[in-house]
């Protein structure tokens, strides 16, 4: 099963929409107020129904502002809702179709009526469409929201992959290289972690001399940076992988349990590298592109010769196996170890 999420913009709606639309944000920010508001003063059960909801939006929002609602205050309790809402609707009540002109439309109800809206059609989305419009997919709840003067819709799709032959590529997470990719067709890359090594020895040289000086409140400010800094890192190589896996016919992307580098790794930095949130933003990613991941057991991928499996050597960057003589980039060594190995799938 692959699932992709289609995000795009409404084509021109009009004043009167977007009144409407932006009234009904603010009617489904305040249901969800509502219900968090009366399930903390024990005004009525967590199953309360539209019954109990005085407002103009239509039934089926209502509903789906109640079950968001009732989400959040089971993670987070009470909650206050200061902005306005994206508005939502659950998968069986809202349509896509084409019109006779080859435009794409959009129905939803909202608060006077139904609305049929073009949405733009970009290339990344296309094909997603195309199977959702021709019956050959599965759509999700719909949201609806502003951002600026534009309005956005987002939707995933799910369908059956297409029978034929996957591409295995092993991926290894690490620190010199943040990651180091082997596909099975022979072709390979690496991300250096050259940016990320220095970001992180700069800040955390700031907050001990900030420490030392007694600027606690200045140091937090450091902390924070930092991590921004990290997080747009890892976003862009997570990117760049998968914009690289994508050349490949069905990719499937093999990672390690992170918890099995982090307890077997000798380097003192791993207990506080992002690998955990480099993986995610790589299974996530990876997701949104249809592309499935594996997880396999990383039990001395590291150490092993990709071609004969016996104990090597490492230099640096450099992988040598005595037995076979083969000689790899040791990175590129563990990520063909990786493909090589039977997984667990992460994702549908």
């Amino acid at each position: 099963m692959v699932t992709t999420t289609v995000t795009t913009t409404f084509h021109n709606p009009s004043g009167e929409r977007r009144r409407e639309w932006q009234r009904a944000t603010h009617l489904y920010r305040d249901t969800k107020q509502f219900c968090i508001d009366g399930w903390e003063a024990d005004k009525f059960g967590m199953s309360v129904t539209t019954a109990s909801i005085d407002n103009d939006l239509y039934s089926a929002i209502q509903n789906q502002a109640i079950r968001e609602a009732k989400s959040d205050y089971k993670k987070d309790g009470i909650v206050e809702y200061h902005a306005s809402q994206p508005f939502a609707v659950n998968n069986q009540n809202w349509e896509i179709d084409r019109t006779e002109n080859g435009s794409i439309v959009v129905g939803f109800p909202c608060i006077s009526g139904w609305w049929y809206t073009p949405i733009d059609v970009y290339d990344d989305i296309a094909d997603d469409v195309a199977r959702l419009v021709d019956g050959e997919a599965d759509k999700s709840r719909l949201q609806v929201y502003r951002r600026g003067d534009d309005w956005f819709c987002t939707f995933t799709v799910e369908y059956d992959a297409e029978a034929g032959e996957e591409t295995a590529i092993g991926v290894d997470i690490g620190h010199n290289h943040l990651l180091a990719a082997d596909a099975e067709t022979g072709e390979s890359m690496l991300v250096s972690g050259r940016e990320e090594k220095y970001v992180r020895r700069k800040y955390r040289s700031l907050r001990e001399s900030l420490q030392q000086a007694g600027a606690l409140r200045a140091r937090n400010r450091v902390g924070d940076k930092e991590e921004r800094r990290i997080r747009d890192c890892n976003h862009k190589a997570s990117r760049r992988l998968i914009d690289w896996a994508q050349q490949f016919e069905n990719p499937v992307l093999k990672i390690e349990d992170l918890e099995g580098i982090r307890d077997g790794s000798d380097w003192r930095g791993v207990h506080s590298w992002h690998f955990h949130q480099l993986q995610e933003f790589t299974v996530y990613k990876a997701e949104q592109a249809g592309i499935r991941v594996e997880e396999v057991d990383p039990f001395r991928t590291s150490q092993r010769c990709s071609a004969c499996s016996a104990e090597g050597s490492r230099d640096g960057d450099y992988f040598s196996c005595s037995e076979c003589d083969r000689g790899r980039h040791a990175d590129l060594n563990a990520a063909e170890n990786i493909r090589q190995r039977e997984g667990e799938p992460c994702t549908a």
